[in-house]
């Protein structure tokens, strides 16, 4: 009998490592697609085939059509995304695709209740569900609202990639002069609370069946992370905290959802609550510790898209740490704790160390992935895209 194939899209991003790893070792043949032929997943051992498409970022349309092309003349089994822009693209056009492979996305309606991040504050608002204080200026109209918040505010874009468009108003001269400039580059925005950065931030990740059932779930927390005043984690170590499991889950249950999930949380110190601050409906970064510390979800993605049983992973490994040693270097370098944080920075191996991107087993990725982020700026797209800030 023929393997089974899967297309991997958005080989640049960090998760295409786990799940090539993870899928041909189930005995599957995994390719991987790209807008870049200097990636870390084109460096892969495990990849069985390499496509280039055109930009998703800069050409829209000629991604779309060349990436049906692959799809029509492969017609792989299961096609996987990855990345922001890709996922929202693949999630807005699935069904064009669906003749010709499975997509195991949910349906635009449900995928936007994450994407929008004021739609997700707002549902769990109605399940009573700790957030930061959230202020939609929509309601009163900004000038209002700017005379009624306390300072420093939070201005984010309701929908965009990563941190992009995010700022930090002290004044309310500030924070109506950002709203319209956030507007105008991003879209609508909503206003939150400051919750100062020395509180604990968690992820927990679920994979969900069609019944809305949970067939994967894992927590981690983000140790160390950069810039230090607060980004993206550096270093992450997988905890038990069945209550922010829970807290997830009843959010994604009352949205109905199935596939990947990434819920971003972070304790409040002012009061020791943990706060829903965002869901992602997608692979996160750092997917990778999850399947390490036991929690295959490449693997039960697949076989959600497949219908083929699915065993629960409920348990997983705890105390399992993660780095990622580009950004763990930048937080070196910036980080005041440098010499004093636990565990130490020069702690490179162990049994329960494992890093984002390199691995004894695979170790080309890693050549790909400077060559990736050295051919970036060479690109004016892509230097466009990646840092385009307020």
């Amino acid at each position: 009998m023929a393997r089974r194939t899967v297309l991997v899209v958005g080989a640049e991003e960090n998760p295409v490592l786990p799940i090539l790893e993870s899928l041909s070792r189930a005995g599957l043949d995994v390719s991987v697609a790209s807008h870049r032929r200097m990636c870390l997943g084109f460096f892969s051992r495990y990849a069985k085939r390499r496509f280039i498409y055109p930009s998703p970022y800069a050409r829209r349309e000629d991604f779309l059509e060349a990436l049906l092309g692959i799809v029509k003349a492969n017609r792989f089994d299961v096609t996987l995304v990855i990345g922001d822009q890709t996922t929202d693209l693949l999630a807005e056009h699935k069904n064009k695709f669906l003749p010709y492979t499975r997509i195991p996305l949910v349906e635009l309606d449900r995928f936007q209740l994450c994407r929008d991040k004021s739609q997700t504050m707002k549902i769990a608002q109605s399940l009573r569900v700790p957030i930061p204080k959230t202020y939609y200026p929509e309601t009163n109209g900004i000038e209002a609202l700017s005379r009624s918040v306390q300072y420093p505010v939070v201005l984010k874009p309701n929908s965009s990639d990563g941190a992009r468009g995010i700022s930090y108003p002290r004044t309310p001269e500030e924070l109506i002069a950002s709203y319209y400039m956030t507007v105008q580059t991003y879209g609508a925005c909503h206003v939150q609370e400051y919750i100062p950065q020395t509180g604990m931030q968690y992820k927990a990740e679920f994979v969900l069946d069609y019944s809305g059932t949970v067939q994967g779930w894992c927590v981690y927390n983000k140790i160390r992370y950069y810039p230090v005043t607060g980004g993206s984690s550096t270093l992450n170590s997988t905890v038990q905290r069945p209550d922010i499991l829970e807290t997830g889950y009843k959010v994604l249950k009352e949205m109905k959802w199935y596939g990947m999930a990434d819920c971003d949380f972070i304790e409040d110190p002012r009061d020791g609550v943990v706060k829903l601050m965002e869901i992602n409906p997608r692979f996160t970064r750092s997917i990778k510790i999850c399947v390490k510390a036991g929690v295959d979800f490449p693997l039960q993605l697949y076989k959600l898209a497949m219908e083929e049983p699915m065993s629960p992973m409920l348990d997983y490994s705890v105390g399992l740490y993660q780095r990622y040693l580009p950004g763990d270097i930048l937080w070196f370098l910036g980080s005041p704790q440098r010499f004093r944080s636990n565990p130490s920075f020069f702690k490179f191996m162990g049994e329960n160390m494992t890093d984002e991107i390199f691995s004894l087993t695979d170790p080309l990725p890693f050549l790909g992935y400077l060559l990736g982020k050295g051919s970036n700026l060479l690109s004016k797209n892509e230097r466009q895209y990646c840092f385009r800030r307020l």
